[in-house]
């Protein structure tokens, strides 16, 4: 009997903790009641997206006799939900024969999650009641697909002995995640009371918007402030680039007593990337192992780009190798690769692209693009070709910064034509980027022909971009050609076309 207890007890905590894998073990090893249990094992399933485990559970409730039971069928509607089987989380709520309010805001919240708005509105208008809960459903529904002004006729339609603090915060930051800071605000400054989470979704919202001064102005006002509104101040700077004001920000939450969290690190671990700033990342580093803060995904994320950035690619793979393989999504096999690309250790990005295809994780955009420029800038040309044919296999399509790398592959390969003829032809409009990396080559090759084709192309471009002017004018200099050198010059001048002024920062005492 105290082993149940023990067990059960367990199980709570593990939930509660965030470690529902932790919690189905326990209850595999000891198969207790699962009446008592079955919400929580169902919410782990859900937790986990384990729908097969979720319908074994299931199946295991009917023979326990026990599917019948309010509660019991309305975690198995959510746990359906959240691993997106609609028709079963349909099926199993219109056969419960008992069916409570909770019940029913659980089939309209997994219908608003999976974006069938029109199914869960029918549903709504067949209830006979509705509790705030219903209402928040409603509007966080519409909000999350875009349609905010549905979300704002359902919030104004809501029995003011319904509307609580937590309706009018659903509806601010509705607006806020969309991107309408000035509906957000309206909705905020009329607020009878206000949540720290609604104060964060004004600070997130106008930080992602990009308008830093507004940000920070409502981060100013709040009187009584939290770790989430600080984790919004400062992941919100390292999103607009500026990262010592992120650092800066994470030591004072520190000063004004709070204890930074999975969150806290990974924005500051962003920051250090962002800025090539070992030092102040291995004492973040130190800070995490002292903390003991789990080495979820955006901590293991975190470490890995932010030593990969900074150049320290053996404790970039250190920590990516003793991760845990669930741990390791596509953010952190591309850290690893493009580390490896940018920090000119080519082959070993072509290694870890070789074990992405292998491991459960597909490629994306961003682990082409990084393959892709390792093997240009080490003229690996048949592993450029082939991995360039591959993109199309993982669901992507290439797009013009793909081709740019094939363009510059074949280009410092001295295959002049073949990469003309792949801008000539490809299916995305070529952009400066890629008639430079082709005239660059031109010059690299000393192919005035080639050089002169390109060039014509070039004039028909819109753009005024000074880089091709100055390499057509270099490659006219070395070939002694002073004359069409000097025309070049002068054509950037009546164009208006201004040289691209070149910028170099370095880092001496920690400045």
């Amino acid at each position: 009997m105290i082993n149940q207890l023990n067990s059960y007890s367990s199980i709570r905590n593990h939930i509660s903790k965030g470690t529902p894998k932790e919690a189905l073990l326990v209850y595999t090893q000891n198969r207790l009641c699962l009446l008592t249990l079955a919400p929580l094992i169902f919410k782990a399933c859900a937790s986990l997206s384990m729908i097969h485990y979720g319908k074994a559970m299931h199946a295991e409730s009917i023979k326990a006799g026990v599917e019948s039971d309010v509660v019991v069928g309305t975690s198995i509607v959510n746990m359906y939900g959240k691993c997106c089987d609609l028709i079963n989380a349909r099926k199993v709520f219109d056969e419960m024969p008992v069916k409570n309010v909770v019940t029913w805001n659980a089939m309209i919240g997994v219908y608003m999650r999976n974006g069938a708005t029109e199914t869960a509105l029918c549903l709504f208008q067949k209830m006979s009641d509705r509790t705030a809960v219903s209402w928040i459903e409603m509007i966080a529904g519409y909000a999350k697909t875009g349609d905010t002004e549905m979300a704002r006729c359902l919030f104004d339609r809501v029995p003011l002995s319904l509307k609580n603090v937590v309706t009018w915060s659903v509806m601010v930051d509705g607006y806020a995640r969309n991107g309408q800071m000035k509906a957000a605000k309206d909705v905020f400054e009329v607020m009878p009371e206000r949540s720290f989470y609604v104060w964060s979704s004004m600070v997130s919202g106008y930080l992602k918007k990009g308008d830093v001064e507004e940000g920070r102005a409502v981060f100013d006002r709040i009187k009584v402030r939290n770790l989430v509104n600080w984790n919004s101040l400062i992941s919100g700077y390292c999103q607009n680039g500026l990262c010592n004001e992120a650092l800066d920000a994470f030591v004072k939450m520190q000063s004004d007593g709070f204890e930074p969290d999975e969150v806290s690190f990974a924005s500051a671990l962003s920051a250090c990337a962002q800025l090539g700033s070992l030092e102040i990342g291995k004492q973040l580093h130190n800070m995490i192992i002292q903390k003991r803060i789990k080495l979820n995904q955006f901590i293991l994320n975190g470490l890995v780009d932010m030593y990969a950035k900074c150049g320290d690619l053996n404790n970039a793979r250190l920590i990516f190798e003793n991760g845990s393989e669930t741990e390791k999504n596509d953010s952190c096999w591309n850290a690893m690769i493009s580390g490896f690309s940018t920090h000119g250790h080519c082959r070993e990005a072509l290694e870890f692209f070789n074990k992405m295809e292998k491991s459960s994780v597909d490629p994306n955009e961003i682990t082409f693009l990084s393959v892709l420029s390792a093997c240009a800038h080490s003229g690996f040309v048949q592993d450029g070709l082939e991995t360039f044919k591959k993109i199309e296999k993982y669901g992507s399509s290439a797009n013009v910064k793909h081709y740019g790398c094939l363009v510059d592959l074949l280009g410092r390969a001295g295959r002049l034509k073949d990469a003309y003829r792949i801008v000539t032809t490809m299916p995305v409009r070529p952009n400066d980027m890629i008639w430079g990396a082709l005239l660059g080559a031109c010059r690299v090759h000393c192919d005035l022909n080639m050089a002169n084709r390109v060039l014509e192309r070039i004039k028909l471009q819109d753009s005024c971009d000074s880089s091709c002017y100055v390499l057509m004018s270099n490659i006219y200099a070395a070939s002694e050609r002073w004359e069409k050198a000097e025309s070049l010059r002068i054509v950037m001048s009546s164009k208006r076309v201004l040289k691209t002024v070149g910028h170099s920062s370095v880092t001496l005492n920690n400045t």
